[in-house]
């Protein structure tokens, strides 16, 4: 264990996940650095538009000069979510959003985490950017600040350099 001694923890209750996340991007000022294991964009499976709104605020983001990235699982044994996070990277690589796939060796299938890094601070819980997940799903989120953040970012950045971009056709 680390002992941090400047790191502030909240809880994040669970229905609060995605008004809470939106107004960190739009309040971001320098970086939004994104890690999930499913990013699911598409309009059919989007119903509530939590998804697009979040996307389009990353997008406005990057638009706006904020260094924004988004890291998502590589290697997927499910063809549903490889076919969700392609769609979302697509889309993403569309309006210049840098994506990568997190891949490792042929032993490990990538990343499960799900987490954001606003600027100085992180939201980490176990929601994956689904419709499921915003509306149906019982999640858990703690939001982050201080020197803990500084780890979480060096592995965000560890993880990136790992990335694949988005696969051949």
């Amino acid at each position: 264990m680390i002992p941090f001694t400047q790191t502030e923890i909240a809880p994040l209750a669970d229905r609060a996940y995605f008004d809470f996340m939106l107004g960190s991007i739009e309040r971001a000022t320098h970086h939004i650095w994104v890690s999930l294991f499913i990013y699911d964009i598409r309009p059919s499976r989007d119903i509530g538009g939590k998804v697009l709104a979040l996307t389009t605020a990353l997008i406005d983001k990057k638009l706006h000069g904020l260094d924004v990235r988004v890291l998502l699982a590589g290697h997927l044994n499910t063809a549903d979510i490889a076919a969700a996070n392609l769609a979302s990277g697509l889309y993403l690589k569309e309006f210049g959003v840098p994506h990568r796939r997190s891949v490792h060796d042929n032993t490990q299938l990538g990343s499960h985490a799900k987490y954001v890094i606003c600027d100085e601070m992180a939201i980490v819980g176990s929601q994956n950017w689904t419709d499921d997940g915003f509306r149906l799903n019982i999640e858990d989120a703690i939001v982050l600040k201080g020197d803990a953040v500084f780890l979480l970012e060096s592995e965000f950045l560890r993880q990136w350099e790992l990335g694949k971009g988005l696969p051949k056709p």
